[in-house]
C-alpha cells in the first residue's frame, strides 16, 4: 500500500473499475450498462479519478460530474460527486480520503464553486469538509386526488412532448428556478432533456404558451402501478392543475403519484388532500469549493443589505481560508479578504482593510457548508462547528444565508 497516488482514468482502467463496483455494491442492474457508458462519457477526461497503487493498480475512483445548481434562482457550477468505489482490500487505510481530496483539487482546478454529494459514509465525507444541506424529499399523493385538479385548469390541454422540445424544457426550467428564486435543484443541460425525452419510458407532457398562454411542463413514468414524476414546472395555478391532472389520468392503472418535490410546492396549496404521511427523504451533504466565486454566483434577498465578517480555516481548500468581509446589497454579494495567511516568503497584498473591528465567528468547511445551506449559528454553535464572533454577526450571517434548501433528483 505504499506509493499511492492519484491519477486520471483511463479508458483502459474502465474494466478494473466496474469489478471494484462489482464487489462494493454489486453488479450493474439490468440497463445499467448503457448508464455506465453515459455517465463515464460525461467523465473521462479530467472528472473522473483513481487512487492506484506503485504498480499502477487501481484501488478506488470517483467521479465529480459537471451540474449546474441553483441558489437563491441564480445558477453555479456544481460538482457532484459520485461514483466513490474503493475496492475492499484497500479500505481503512485512507485510500478513500486521498481520492476525496483529489477530487477537491480538480474540481477547484475546473472552475466548480461548489460540490455535493448523497453519502453512504458520512464521516468519510464529512472529514474532508462536506455537510449536511437538506433533503431530497418524495411525496406520495392518490393519483385520483390529482386527476380531480381538472376542474381548476381553465380547459388546459398540455400536447406531448419530444426532444425536439429539450430546449424549451430547459428554458421553462431556468425560468421557473430563477422566479422563484429556489435553492439545491440541479438544472439539467438540453442534451439531457432530450435523452431523458428519446426515453421511450419518460411520458411527458407540455404547454409552450402559444398564444401567450400559460406555459410550464410535466415528465414522468409508470412502473409498479406507481406514476412516478421527475420534474413538473409551471408557471401558473391553471397551468400547474392541468399538468397534475394529465399525471392523475392514469389512477386507473396507477393508484399512487410519487414525486421529489420543494416541501412548499405550491401542489399541497391546490390539491384536494394532503400528501401521505409516509414521506420519505434522503439528505444530501454539500462543500464550498471556491468560496468568493460561490457568494458572487448566488442570489440573496434583494431586501437585504449587510456588511458581516466570517473567518474560515480550510486545510484541504487553503485557498478559501482567512478572513472574510461579506457585502451583501440588491440580491447579489461578494466575498473580500481581509486578512490572510502570510505566504512562506513575503507579505500577502490584499484588497480591502487589513482587519477587522471585532473578532469573526471562526468556521471549517463544515460549519461553511452548513451555514450555506441555512443552518441557525445557534444550532451550528451547539454543533460545535463555530467559534468566536458574537450574537450581533451571528443574526446577520443568518439573514444572509437564510433559506431551505432541497434537491428533486438522485444523482
Amino acid at each position: 500500500m505504499t506509493e499511492l497516488r492519484v491519477r486520471d482514468v483511463t479508458e483502459a482502467d474502465l474494466p478494473a473499475i466496474l469489478r471494484i463496483r462489482a464487489r462494493s455494491f454489486g453488479p450493474l442492474p439490468d440497463g445499467g450498462d448503457r448508464w455506465w457508458r453515459r455517465v463515464a462519457d460525461e467523465t473521462l477526461g479530467g472528472r473522473m479519478l483513481a487512487v492506484v497503487d506503485g504498480d499502477d493498480r487501481v484501488l478506488a475512483s470517483g467521479r465529480a460530474r459537471p451540474f449546474e445548481q441553483v441558489w437563491g434562482g441564480r445558477h453555479q457550477p456544481m460538482g457532484g460527486v459520485a461514483g466513490v468505489y474503493v475496492d475492499p482490500v484497500a479500505r481503512g487505510r485512507g485510500v478513500a480520503s486521498l481520492l476525496m481530496r483529489g477530487l477537491l483539487a480538480r474540481m477547484a482546478e475546473l472552475g466548480d464553486a461548489i460540490s455535493c454529494l448523497f453519502p453512504t459514509a458520512p464521516g468519510l465525507y464529512r472529514g474532508v469538509g462536506y455537510e449536511f444541506g437538506g433533503p431530497l424529499p418524495r411525496f406520495t399523493y392518490a393519483a385520483q386526488d390529482l386527476r380531480g385538479l381538472r376542474s381548476l385548469s381553465g380547459g388546459l390541454r398540455p400536447r406531448p412532448a419530444g426532444p425536439d422540445d429539450a430546449e424549451l424544457l430547459h428554458a421553462l426550467m431556468r425560468t421557473e428556478q430563477e422566479r422563484g428564486r429556489v435553492s439545491g435543484p440541479r438544472l439539467p443541460g438540453p442534451e439531457s432533456w432530450r435523452v431523458q425525452l428519446a426515453d421511450d419510458e419518460t411520458i411527458a407532457n407540455v404547454h409552450d404558451g402559444r398564444g401567450s398562454g400559460p406555459r410550464g411542463f410535466v415528465t414522468y413514468s409508470l412502473a409498479d402501478e406507481t406514476l412516478k414524476v421527475d420534474d413538473l414546472v409551471a408557471d401558473n395555478g391553471e397551468a400547474a392543475a392541468a399538468l397534475w391532472s394529465v399525471v392523475g389520468s392514469g389512477s386507473s392503472a396507477a393508484p399512487t403519484v410519487q414525486a421529489h418535490l420543494d416541501p412548499r410546492d405550491p401542489v399541497a396549496l391546490i390539491a384536494g388532500a394532503e400528501a401521505k404521511h409516509d414521506v420519505e427523504q434522503h439528505l444530501w451533504m454539500l462543500r464550498i469549493i471556491d468560496l468568493p466565486r460561490a457568494v458572487a454566483a448566488r442570489g440573496f434577498s434583494p431586501a437585504l443589505a449587510t456588511t458581516v465578517h466570517l473567518a474560515v480555516d480550510d486545510p484541504d481548500l487553503p485557498a478559501n481560508s482567512g478572513t472574510w468581509r461579506l457585502e451583501v446589497s440588491g440580491g447579489s454579494a461578494r466575498a473580500t479578504p481581509v486578512e490572510r495567511p502570510l505566504p512562506a516568503e513575503g507579505p500577502l497584498s490584499v484588497e480591502g482593510p487589513v482587519a477587522v473591528d471585532r473578532p469573526p465567528a471562526r468556521l471549517g468547511p463544515r460549519g461553511l457548508a452548513a451555514l450555506w445551506c441555512g443552518w441557525p449559528m445557534p444550532r451550528l454553535r451547539q454543533a460545535g462547528l463555530v467559534t468566536g464572533g458574537n450574537p450581533e454577526d451571528d443574526c446577520a450571517l443568518d439573514a444572509v444565508f437564510s433559506g431551505a434548501p432541497y434537491m428533486t433528483e438522485y444523482f
